[in-house]
């Protein structure tokens, strides 16, 4: 809510700068009302924009053209309406984020399945070892992370002794981002674990335990690895 507001502020200073004199304007209630029309329309960030667009030059049209009064009798009406679209949108947008996620996930447990089906097993022994390194790997990643995050939390004050250089926020970044990318390759690496568990289940129709809890949800993937054998037997 406070976001719509902040954004219609600013579209109503910065439309002052600009002539407003094409937009048509009625009376305030059926200005209003053809705002309203509008945003009960609103598919994406871009038409919603449009409707604050449109509703910030009625206003200002409204101000140029009679009074004070028609002008904040207007605002009055239509800033209710636009908050309810914006309001609308975010909840749309989180709607089409978690669809996103979901079409993510589908996609990477189906990769991990066919990596599976593909993968060259050996024995049990070695295959284990395979995946004890991998642990030891992300042992490692785990050990830089950690002496990452130090570094940055004593960067972080010392940024604020300095008067927040920008050379030193740089740097804080960059760290954030190397963080970031230890996490993601822990990830990978907890895959390729996953991937030959899986492969095990799937070619071989064996279980092979592992002292290894992957932070990886399998229990979608497992399902669909079941069917997987079902069809390939």
């Amino acid at each position: 809510m406070k976001k719509i507001l902040l954004y219609f502020a600013m579209c109503v200073v910065a439309s002052t700068l600009v002539s407003c004199d094409h937009t048509t304007i009625t009376t305030p209630k059926k200005d209003a009302q053809r705002i309203a029309d509008m945003a009960k329309s609103v598919a994406s960030e871009a038409e919603l924009r449009e409707v604050e667009k449109l509703a910030t030059e009625i206003e200002i049209a409204y101000r140029r053209s009679y009074n004070g009064a028609k002008s904040l009798e207007f605002k009055a009406l239509v800033e209710p309406i636009l908050i309810a679209a914006g309001d609308q949108r975010e909840i749309e947008r989180a709607e089409e984020d978690a669809l996103l996620k979901e079409q993510q996930r589908l996609a990477e447990r189906l990769s991990m399945l066919d990596n599976a089906w593909s993968m060259t097993l050996t024995t049990a022994e070695e295959d284990m070892k395979l995946i004890e390194a991998n642990n030891q790997e992300i042992e490692g990643v785990e050990a830089n992370i950690t002496a990452l995050q130090n570094e940055k939390e004593q960067l972080a004050y010392d940024i604020i002794e300095a008067g927040y250089p920008a050379d030193m926020l740089d740097k804080l970044a960059n760290l954030e981002k190397s963080i970031e990318a230890a996490k993601q390759s822990i990830t990978l690496i907890e895959v390729r674990n996953e991937t030959i568990i899986l492969a095990y289940k799937l070619q071989r129709g064996e279980e092979l335990v592992v002292d290894f809890t992957p932070d990886y949800d399998t229990e979608e993937c497992d399902a669909i690895a079941e069917c997987e054998y079902e069809v390939a037997e």
